[in-house]
């Protein structure tokens, strides 16, 4: 079993012991009167996408409090880092982590969170091109209240075909110059700051400058050109 496979199971583990709701009450203007039973008349781990996604959108603040939300989650985590809902969008379904204050639940699930997000994005920056894509991905994370340095740390590798191509595509359409483009970023968030700064501020062309001297491959030497080429055209002496 692979880390992320194992990093999913041990969050069902964790969270099984969260009771199954009897109901999940609802704003009446915003939820019909047991649409919960869909919901509920499986394991949690069995309810589809399609029928979970309403539930998700609506969960914390119209549709059920933190023990429903804690009761779906290991679900709702996995559906959204596999951008199986057509909406909402992943940046949103983790930002409901803040809104539930998982920081301060038990230290073993809090772990269990963790591992599950930072699985997801070792799982993400080794295959290329994912569902969601990369901007998505640490827009979400970022979204949980998560610092962003080890996350950072870890893409500074660059030792992955895929991890050089994730930078491109993150350098060529997530990023300005002047600002992170996900609508989803709350740039009042540290961790915008933190991978603004990342891209801006020098350890993004450090970590290309050195994967360009170790590599020996036409077609990455050329994404890393482009990334290094954007970066230091792009780059602001400060921000706004």
């Amino acid at each position: 079993m692979s880390g992320w496979e194992a990093a999913k199971a041990r969050m069902y583990d964790v969270f099984g012991h969260v009771p199954r709701p009897e109901r999940v009450a609802g704003c009446p203007h915003c939820v019909e009167p047991g649409e919960e039973r869909c919901l509920l008349a499986q394991p949690v781990d069995s309810v589809e996408a399609e029928s979970l996604a309403r539930y998700a959108a609506k969960a914390l603040t119209t549709w059920g409090g933190v023990t429903e939300f804690r009761y779906f989650l290991p679900r709702l985590l996995e559906c959204a880092a596999a951008d199986a809902f057509s909406y909402p969008d992943p940046e949103i379904v983790f930002g409901k982590l803040s809104s539930a204050g998982w920081r301060a639940w038990s230290e073993e699930e809090r772990d269990a969170v963790t591992e599950f997000l930072s699985e997801w994005w070792h799982e993400t920056l080794g295959h290329h091109p994912v569902r969601p894509p990369i901007d998505t991905v640490l827009c979400a994370l970022a979204a949980t209240g998560m610092d962003l340095t080890s996350f950072l740390n870890a893409w500074s590798g660059l030792d992955t075909d895929a991890s050089i191509r994730h930078l491109h595509d993150f350098v060529m359409t997530g990023w300005s110059g002047r600002r992170l483009t996900n609508a989803f970023w709350n740039r009042d968030n540290p961790a915008y700051e933190q991978a603004f700064t990342w891209l801006a501020g020098g350890p993004a062309a450090a970590a290309v400058e050195a994967a360009f001297a170790r590599q020996s491959r036409e077609d990455l030497l050329e994404l890393l050109a482009a990334i290094h080429t954007a970066i230091t055209l792009r780059s602001p002496h400060s921000r706004p």
